[in-house]
């Protein structure tokens, strides 16, 4: 049996009169599984049950619901790709499951409730650790998403990073609940496997949107057609279903009694802790004065504060200088008549790497790439030389961020 579009229908209109009308502090009804569903309402129940991996720690949550009733500002901020992004900044599933926090547990209409959404197209972990401070820290969170489970693969690079994440907003000084949320593909890759490992490491609270819609696809209750217009990203009615998804594990956090301590963080992390207390530099942050064909300008996807070579034969070098252990680049790949960005990486006055960037690809469209320039265990001073590959220095480059760990 394969219900349709009038499932979809019936649960995007279920779910925008439960969203916008308000729900106040009234108490619902837990969920019990369902052995032999028969209807679209039985089969999303279990739907939703399948998508809650991990209620987890639920001691800082708890206190951001109180803090929601009683009227103080609460901050609820996402980080993530594309599909965090959203097409539409009113029906991404980022929209409606913070307006369902809002209108649910935000004290009168919920304004003293508030929304920030940091995805960024085509972007894994490792950029997402290196924008934490500037782009959910700085927004003082009281609850931070973190989503990333299509745009990560099963790198090193990017379980450092991920934990980096995590370990920054538990110890960050307004004690954020931090909620993992998992997605997947058409063909069904995500990378939320690690991902729960860390999760369930962490005692995090984890929704596995991939989980719930598998279920969905696997009885012929919903159609891949049905949640997306593409391979990868819900469509309107696909965000609808994710942001009930969501809105169920507020109601099993609510009625919940609750942790009465909160997490302990793991002196032992799981990975290199290559990605923690990250600050990203940009033309803002730094100022330096136009440099030999070095302009204060860049045009990177959502990244138009850094640095651009224009198309000349002067080679001189943009020079950044800090301290840290590790330092990382911002770069875009461009259609353009792009060239191979080269990095002479010093560190305690010792040359210790060489690194090129080819920013030249057909079809590029500015997306931002990290490059790891240099790490060390032990904290240095940095100082980082970009210039054009030679021969061929007549080419446009551009640095749209440097980013260094402490």
């Amino acid at each position: 049996m394969k219900i349709k579009r009038l499932f979809i229908c019936a649960l995007t209109a279920a779910l925008s009169m439960g969203m916008f009308a308000g729900c106040g502090s009234a108490e619902k009804e837990g969920l019990e599984w369902i052995d032999n569903p028969s209807t679209r309402e039985e089969y999303m129940n279990n739907a939703k049950i399948k998508s809650l991996t991990s209620l987890g720690n639920t001691y800082r949550l708890k206190k951001a619901i109180e803090k929601a009733r009683s009227g103080e500002d609460v901050n609820v901020v996402y980080i993530g790709g594309s599909i965090t992004e959203g097409d539409h900044l009113e029906t991404c599933y980022a929209n409606r499951s913070y307006n369902y926090f809002k209108n649910t547990f935000g004290k009168g209409k919920g304004d003293n409730v508030h929304y920030y959404n940091s995805g960024i197209s085509g972007t894994p972990s490792t950029l997402g650790a290196l924008r934490f401070e500037n782009d959910v820290l700085n927004y003082e969170p009281d609850i931070v998403f973190i989503e990333f489970a299509v745009n990560d693969g099963d790198e090193d690079d990017m379980k450092s990073a991920y934990e980096g994440m995590i370990r920054d907003a538990l110890n960050y000084k307004t004690k954020p609940a931090i909620i993992l949320l998992f997605a997947r593909m058409q063909e069904g890759w995500t990378s939320q496997g690690w991902k729960k490992e860390i999760g369930a490491y962490y005692d995090l609270p984890m929704i596995s949107y991939a989980d719930g819609i598998t279920y969905l696809f696997d009885n012929g209750a919903m159609e891949w057609s049905e949640f997306s217009d593409d391979y990868t990203h819900p469509n309107a009615d696909g965000n609808a279903v994710v942001a009930d998804f969501i809105a169920y594990f507020y109601d099993e956090v609510d009625r919940s009694e609750g942790s009465a301590e909160d997490v302990t963080v793991p002196e032992d992390r799981i990975h290199v802790p290559f990605y923690e207390n990250a600050h990203m530099l940009q033309r803002s942050d730094t100022e330096p004065a136009d440099i030999g064909s070095w302009r204060n300008k860049s045009t990177g996807f959502h990244y138009s504060d850094g640095w651009t070579k224009e198309y000349s034969d002067d080679n001189e070098p943009l020079v950044f200088e800090f301290e840290g252990k590790g330092a990382y680049v911002v770069y875009p790949t461009k259609a353009e008549d792009y060239g191979v960005l080269v990095a002479n990486v010093y560190f305690d006055g010792e040359l210790v790497a060489t690194k090129e960037f080819d920013e030249h690809l057909d079809g590029g469209w500015s997306c931002p790439y990290v490059g790891n320039l240099y790490r060390s265990f032990s904290p240095g001073k940095f100082r980082i030389e970009f210039t054009a590959k030679e021969p061929n220095v007549k080419t446009s480059l551009e640095v749209l961020a440097v980013a260094y760990t402490d």
